[in-house]
């Protein structure tokens, strides 16, 4: 080898095959290895699909087993132990992840504690008409469990708070609920984990009447309740055992709960069972860097999440995972075995020369030296008409038997097919006829490898001429290329697949030299870069991106280092552009030209500006949420003195009128009588309606980054709504206008929504179309209309102004886009205007042109109800309690003016447990917050105390947390401060009503009970 480098042009072949050969090598390598990840990638998701796909199928399976029991029981019309156990058993059997199968129908307290034994057939009827204010117990009456563990018959299901929260989500829903993971102790063995699903029945005659999946709406109270317990770890087992284990583990996580709870099951693949998940319920840490899909299925009224990852030992339909390895050592073997055949080859022509030389003096030594090479050489007479020589190594090409001896030419052809004789023939006479050499390529039909495998030779031809010129012989050699050749076809079928690849990738890639000159690209450029011939690379970009580029360009070749930049190009979308040194393979640290590759990111960049809106919107949640608590307590003394005054005033007006008549008109603080009632009624009605507005803004703002429903009960009059909206923005309107106009039917049909965030849009729309107007002279028009169905209000708005552009109207609804942030704009009004609107179920629309400005259309559904006020039934004692002493007096003002005249109120709250010792109370109103002792640590005494007294909580905690947790402590309802006078009045009445109904069910059973007694006493002799 060491020659080799001494005659670096003489070799210059074998170098560049040894170059070429090595990248090529790398290239496919690298190829294949991409293959195989994508193809593994995708096996992964398909048998993830496949296991998502199955565990949802086993869950309704699951679930429809409640469903035919309920048919049951409508076919059956009521039945008994054995044919509950013969239906449910065929359920079991089929589904060997059900536990238990119960019904449990609905009793009163009073069948239990008369001993009155449970029905099975007819336990419908007595069970449709219990009391609404009583406790309703739900004993299980049928029941079938697999190996015996379960709730057994006459265990009251409600008795559990957790079933019993089950139940009410059941009931008023009217379909299947189910609960979060729970245990289900089972003696001597562990804890089961299980899931509860229970599904309401209805009486059989109003579910044929009606539809058949009846309503609480529809259905009144159930019968019962037929009630699922599931094991979770053999429903998830069953569910992907079906499936081939694949190396797939499954975490299966409820969505609908919280902390702990959310974690379900995890199940581990088959292929490596010893993996368990986490303390907290995640994945192991070894499948934290695993590919991992991801999917929610809905069970009953819950949602859950399957997290589907694939472990280390995930298999493949790939039979051989490593072939990369195998292309890149079979490519360097080749390389290195061509290079070693170019450079033998090129030491063999050296050869031949000298030995041309000297053919005559060493004939002797020719001939040995043919008989150990595998090219064959032969020899013809100058008309190719008898066969001087042929090597010894024609036999490996042709037979063993051929007899180089012989003198006939056809020896040589008789390899070849006919054809190809021809052809070979024809190089001869065209040697013979221009004295030039040949070369063919010929297949071989004849020979040991003929019929099992295809041979190449290549044939060479020369001339040997006398001292004068004149041809004397042919001479010539034959060589196996055989191998030559599938090298060169499979080199040129690699190099079609890497063109293919290349230039089908979504991305636009090209190389580029010192001067940013394009010297190869993937696909042709969709637009010219320039004139004929124009090459530079920095065309292709926009023009205010050319230098940024050049010059990371400049640096990726100064210093080798891989550069990128970042462009917005002119239809919005995004582009990154990353610059890849290719290095000498001579001197690695010499950057010979660069590799550009130009990306579309746009929809990773609108992931990130959503990722930055939500955490903003997140933020001004928290901000709005204290905001809102210190607002709320002075905000509902406002109102409820509002109200107050309000009837007080409403009150004074015929005194004030008596005065009038008697003694003639009077000033009040410098305003006549018409103009003081005119002015004092605004006022009152104002300070309401703004402390509600106050209060409705800061709720729509605390509620920004989540959904909240409100109390949306409420029968808003639109006209109503907007003449107010009008005489409240009278000011701002005759800043901006000469000209408002308001059209409004004689009579409109009631919206049921809320009002306050009615007015809110209204006002909001209203706003953004004065201020869209250029001059005092153009006009605004508010007009309202129902719909050609008559079944939806149509608000507009429609304004003379500028108009809305295309790219704004299109972002016009989201959060924090705002076209005036010099004046003041959030972006928040038409986000949570159209939040309102969606909310009411309506639609807001927008429709803008340059010359005739824009229109705004509002379309609400109407409400066919009737709004019917009940006054609060007598005046029993009413207790307050709360820190704050505005809120003591006004609230009690508000409730001594409705009707209720003993109404006491407490500051201190450690008067409150002495009060209601010494006279019992019929409603008691408790703030939560307060010194000494809070309303948290109240609330679960008193109710333990007085279980009989209804207890309001009315707090300015607005999280659904406190909520919660005071409803299961006993509260009979939660009121937000500020309180609107109908919500608090409306939630005082229930708990009267309630409590009122609770006094005669209790004098009812005190009559029923001694009725009984004098009934049983025997007579008298």
């Amino acid at each position: 080898m060491l020659p080799m480098f001494d005659n670096l042009r003489k070799y210059a072949a074998a170098y560049a095959v040894a170059i070429g050969g090595l990248l090529l090598t790398c290239l496919s390598s690298w190829n294949v290895r991409e293959e195989l990840q994508s193809s593994h990638l995708k096996e992964f998701q398909w048998a993830a699909s496949d296991r998502v796909e199955s565990l949802r199928a086993v869950v309704g399976q699951g679930l429809d087993a409640l469903l035919e029991i309920r048919g049951l029981f409508y076919a059956a019309q009521g039945i008994d132990d054995t044919e509950f156990n013969v239906f449910t058993d065929s359920i079991l059997q089929r589904r060997p992840y059900i536990e238990s199968l119960l019904w449990a129908p609905l009793q009163a307290p009073s069948e239990l504690a008369a001993g009155s034994p449970p029905l099975a057939r007819g336990a419908a009827q007595g069970s449709a008409h219990l009391p609404v204010h009583l406790p309703a117990h739900l004993p299980v009456l049928l029941a079938a469990s697999r190996g015996g563990f379960g709730p057994a018959q006459g265990v009251d299901l409600n008795a559990s708070s957790e079933l019993a929260m089950l139940f009410a989500r059941a009931t008023e829903s009217g379909k299947i609920a189910v609960s979060g993971r729970l245990a289900l102790a089972r003696p001597g063995q562990e804890n089961l984990s299980v899931i509860y699903a229970v599904l309401p029945v209805y009486a059989p005659a109003r579910a044929r009447a009606g539809a058949a999946r009846p309503t609480p709406a529809s259905s009144g109270k159930p019968l019962g309740f037929v009630v699922g317990v599931y094991n979770v770890e053999e429903l998830v087992h069953v569910a992907i055992s079906l499936l081939e284990p694949r190396g797939v583990e499954v975490l299966v996580r409820d969505d609908s709960a919280a902390g702990e709870a959310e974690f379900v099951h995890f199940y581990a693949s088959r292929l490596e069972p010893g993996s368990v998940a986490t303390a907290a319920g995640l994945l192991p840490e070894h499948d934290q860097d695993q590919p991992r899909m991801v999917a929610t299925i809905d069970v009953g009224d819950r949602s859950w999440s399957v997290t589907c990852v694939a472990t280390h030992t995930f298999r493949s339909a790939e039979a051989f995972n490593e072939a990369h390895w195998l292309v890149m050592a079979g490519g360097f073997v080749f390389t290195a075995l061509l290079v070693f055949y170019l450079v033998h080859s090129r030491r063999e022509l050296d050869y031949r020369i000298r030995l041309a030389q000297t053919i005559r003096e060493r004939e002797e030594l020719f001939r040995q030296l043919a008989e150990t090479v595998d090219v064959v050489f032969w020899a013809t007479n100058a008309d190719a008409t008898r066969l001087e020589y042929i090597g010894p190594a024609f036999r490996r090409m042709a037979s063993a038997q051929a007899p180089l001896d012989s003198s006939s030419p056809s020896l040589l052809l008789e390899v070849f097919a006919p054809d190809d004789r021809h052809t070979l023939s024809a190089a001869i006479a065209q040697l013979q006829s221009d004295g030039g050499r040949f070369t063919v390529v010929l297949p071989v039909v004849a020979g040991p490898r003929a019929d099992n495998d295809s041979r190449w030779l290549r044939v060479c031809g020369f001339p040997v001429r006398e001292a004068g010129g004149e041809l004397s012989r042919i001479v010539g050699f034959c060589e196996d290329i055989t191998e030559h050749k599938v090298a060169e076809d499979a080199l040129r079928d690699s190099e079609a697949k890497l063109r293919t690849l290349f230039k089908n990738s979504p991305d636009l890639i090209f190389t580029v030299d010192r001067q940013a000159k394009i010297l190869f690209t993937n696909r042709a450029l969709s637009y010219p870069l320039g004139g004929a011939g124009e090459t530079r690379s920095e065309l292709i970009l926009p023009p205010d991106v050319r230098q940024a580029y050049l010059e990371k360009l400049w640096r990726v070749f100064a210093s080798g280092q891989i550069e990128h930049c970042q462009y917005a190009a002119s239809d919005a979308t995004w582009w990154e552009v990353r610059m890849v040194p290719i290095s000498s393979a001579n001197a690695a640290n010499v950057v010979i030209a660069a590799m550009v590759v130009i990306t579309d990111i746009t929809e990773n960049r609108q992931l990130q500006r959503q990722a930055i809106r939500s955490a903003r919107l997140a933020s001004l949640g928290v901000l709005s949420a204290g905001i809102a608590h210190e607002i709320s307590n002075p905000n509902h003394a406002i109102m409820a003195n509002a109200a107050l005054l309000g009837r007080i005033w409403h009150d004074a007006l015929p005194i004030l009128k008596e005065y009038e008549d008697e003694q003639g008109d009077f000033l009040l603080a410098g305003l006549n009588a018409a103009q003081a009632r005119e002015t004092i009624a605004r006022g009152m009605r104002d300070i309401g309606e703004n402390a509600k507005r106050i209060q409705t803004i800061i709720a729509n703002l605390k509620h920004l980054g989540k959904q909240d429903g409100g109390h949306m009960d409420e029968l808003a009059d639109v006209g109503r709504i907007l003449s107010a909206v009008v005489a409240l923005l009278d000011a701002r309107i005759r800043k901006h206008t000469d000209v408002l106009t308001l059209e409004l039917p004689e009579a409109l049909p009631a919206v049921r929504g809320n009002v306050q965030q009615l007015e809110q849009v209204f006002i909001n729309v209203i706003i953004n179309a004065l201020e869209s107007l250029p001059d005092r002279s153009r006009s605004v028009k508010v007009s309202v209309r129902l719909d050609s169905a008559n079944s939806r209000i149509v608000v507009r708005v429609k304004d003379r102004g500028q108009g809305i552009s295309e790219d704004v109207l299109a972002q016009i609804g989201e959060p924090f886009f705002t076209t005036k942030a010099d004046s003041g704009g959030t972006g928040l009004g038409l986000s949570i205007s159209s939040s309102i609107v969606e909310k009411h179920g309506g639609v807001l629309r927008f429709a803008s042109n340059k010359k005739f400005g824009t229109t705004v259309s509002i379309d609400l559904p109407i409400s066919t109800e009737e709004w019917n006020e009940r006054a609060i039934p007598g005046r029993p004692a009413v207790l307050l309690v709360d820190d704050d002493e505005s809120v003591l007096h006004a609230t009690a003002a508000l409730l001594q003016s409705a009707g209720v005249a003993n109404v006491q109120m407490f500051n201190d709250s450690r008067e409150l447990l002495p009060a209601l010792e010494r006279q019992p109370a019929s409603v008691l109103l408790l703030d939560l917050f307060m010194p000494h002792r809070t309303g948290e640590e109240l609330l679960p005494e008193i109710v333990q105390l007085y279980p009989e007294l209804p207890v309001i909580v009315m707090t300015a905690a607005q999280d659904v947390e406190t909520a919660v947790l005071s409803m299961k402590e006993g509260a009979f309802d939660y009121l937000v401060k500020p309180v609107e006078e109908s919500r608090l009045l409306a939630s005082v009445r229930h708990a009267l009503e309630v409590q009122s109904l609770r006094r005669q069910m209790g004098v009812l059973k005190h009559y029923l009970l001694r009725l009984s007694c004098n009934t049983a006493r025997p007579l008298p002799a």
